[in-house]
């Protein structure tokens, strides 16, 4: 396995899922084996690829609860290449579950080293939150890629990001790192993002992808597409799949 990524905010509404998504898409289209994990309760990512989303509860959640082995969990989708680890709204009951057990930390790694050999990229969408189940996932990373918007309130949440990760370090996973910071709903021009991008860069390496709104983003997620199947050509599809060959180059 090359690298098993991240995608981290406690704020919501910052392009987490649809950054998670575009990545993992973006990298099967490289040939490369995927297995995208959705752990928000939501299930946005699992969604898109409503195939695929589970049946029979067969999610995420059971992962966690009763440590089905993760092969049973995981399911193909029309993306050739990439796989998927359905969430469930059960995922929210993951941290009383999990509270006080010895290996509350390390389900997912554990889980994830017995299908190391399928898979060449594992990218985690987690939920909106610094909680048990985002930890999991950052105990099982290598890379931690932190979405931001333009906005003070991004700002107030790095610091509890950089310190999660490195609580996480120092304790659980030293082989973690963050690959950086991509900025979502950028506008070049506006005062603020002149004002806030040298702010951000004090705290957190920037991509040089910088991701432009558009509402496709939307109406893709309406139909359960990801933007590289409803508008392949679009201002935010191709910053997507140039982010993903940022990431990409970190594969090694």
């Amino acid at each position: 396995m090359k690298q098993t990524l991240c995608i981290a905010n406690q704020k919501g509404g910052v392009g987490k899922t649809t950054t998670s998504v575009h990545l993992a898409v973006g990298l099967a289209r490289k040939g490369e084996r995927v297995l995208l994990i959705d752990l928000d309760a939501q299930s946005n990512a699992s969604s898109v690829f409503s195939e695929s989303s589970s049946k029979n509860g067969l999610d995420s959640f059971l992962l966690f609860s009763e440590k089905v082995p993760i092969r049973e969990l995981i399911t193909p989708t029309r993306i050739d290449g990439l796989s998927l680890l359905p969430a469930s709204s059960k995922l929210s009951q993951i941290d009383v579950l999990l509270s006080g057990k010895m290996d509350g930390f390390f389900v997912l790694k554990e889980a994830l080293e017995t299908v190391s050999n399928d898979f060449d990229w594992v990218v985690i969408d987690c939920p909106p939150s610094l909680s048990l189940i985002t930890m999991n996932a950052f105990v099982a990373a290598t890379g931690l890629i932190v979405p931001l918007q333009i906005s003070k309130f991004s700002l107030d949440g790095i610091e509890a990001i950089l310190e999660a990760k490195n609580h996480t370090v120092k304790r659980f996973n030293p082989d973690l790192k963050i690959l950086g910071a991509l900025l979502t709903l950028f506008q070049q021009r506006t005062t603020m993002s002149q004002t806030v991008v040298p702010m951000i860069e004090e705290h957190l390496r920037l991509f040089e992808s910088k991701i432009p709104p558009s509402v496709a983003v939307e109406e893709a997620h309406l139909l359960n597409q990801s933007l590289y199947e409803y508008q392949p050509k679009n201002k935010t599809t191709k910053a997507y799949q140039q982010f993903t060959d940022e990431v990409y180059s970190f594969g090694g």
